[in-house]
């Protein structure tokens, strides 16, 4: 009887080792969430450490698609901000705007050039231009020069190899309808500092011109001519503002003028018939741009 007393106190004792090892072990380990035992899906791996959990409902981006502007919405749902004038992430452009419109507007040029293929009489003209431009591109404009005369030493030294004087004519004025078109546009940087446009153009125009013969002998009669001249020409404009411009062209004014007769007797009476002759008056020009209104006002998106 006292050994199965002892058998018995032996187990109770191994058993409460037993369950106070179990009570330690339990109090160790922090209880699992619910639904923490589900596997992992497929082909997922781990979140590198200190990176945040993705909110609910988030997918990743398909390969190719267009990220999501500021504020969490594309541009066609942005409502009021995805609307011209909004500041935001469109509105980043590479290339700048042209710094001058010239649709609509007037320009008027004061202008001056020079004779520059008549060896014996050379010709300085001082005039205008207006243009109206009908577009960027296509313009229409009036013109008008006077012309002052220079006499050239030449003038003389031909009329000693050829005994004879040559058969010359003053210009006085002259007066033109053009039509122009700008087939270059263009920029340049300055010293790196600042960006210079500039535009080529083409012109065309028909007007009238008045001639007056240079007599050989200064007690002689003189005829006036009135001429129709056509010209073509190319030019440079060089924008400085807004509204300011520099000019440089190259003109070739022609038509079919009557000179004095080298062979003309008398000096009194009426002048006789002059002799027809086709004349290509070739000048260089330059001139100051004025753009009215000074100002203008971009309408359309970039």
């Amino acid at each position: 009887m006292r050994r199965f007393d002892c058998r018995v106190s032996v187990f109770a004792l191994c058993a409460a080792v037993a369950l106070c090892g179990m009570d330690r072990t339990g109090s160790a380990q922090e209880p699992t969430p619910p639904g923490g035992n589900e596997p992992s899906p497929p082909g997922s791996e781990p979140a590198p450490p200190g990176s945040e959990p993705s909110p609910p409902g988030s997918e990743p981006s398909l390969p190719g698609s267009e990220p999501t502007p500021p504020g969490g919405a594309p541009a066609a749902e942005q409502g009021e901000a995805g609307k011209l004038g909004s500041i935001s992430w469109r509105d980043i452009v590479t290339v700048p705007r042209r710094t001058i419109l010239k649709y609509h507007r007037v320009e008027f040029i004061p202008t001056y050039n020079v004779t520059i293929n008549n060896p014996l009489y050379r010709h300085h003209g001082f005039g205008g231009i207006l243009n109206f431009f009908l577009s960027e591109t296509l313009n229409i404009g009036i013109e008008g020069t006077y012309y002052q005369d220079q006499q050239e030493q030449d003038y003389f030294l031909r009329g000693l190899d050829d005994r004879i004087l040559p058969s010359v004519n003053r210009y006085w004025w002259s007066a033109d309808l053009n039509f122009g078109y700008v087939p270059f546009y263009g920029k340049f940087a300055l010293f790196d500092r600042w960006i210079v446009n500039w535009e080529g153009y083409v012109q065309a125009g028909l007007g009238l011109i008045q001639t007056q013969w240079i007599a050989r002998d200064p007690a002689a009669s003189t005829a006036t001519n009135y001429d129709i001249q056509w010209h073509v020409d190319i030019g440079m404009r060089l924008f400085l503002t807004k509204w300011l411009a520099i000019h440089a062209y190259l003109k070739d004014y022609m038509f079919v003028d009557k000179f004095e007769p080298a062979d003309r007797q008398t000096v009194t009476g009426p002048p006789p018939g002059g002799v027809g002759s086709f004349v290509q008056n070739l000048v260089f020009g330059v001139g100051v741009g004025m753009f009215l209104p000074t100002g203008f006002e971009y309408k359309y998106t970039r």
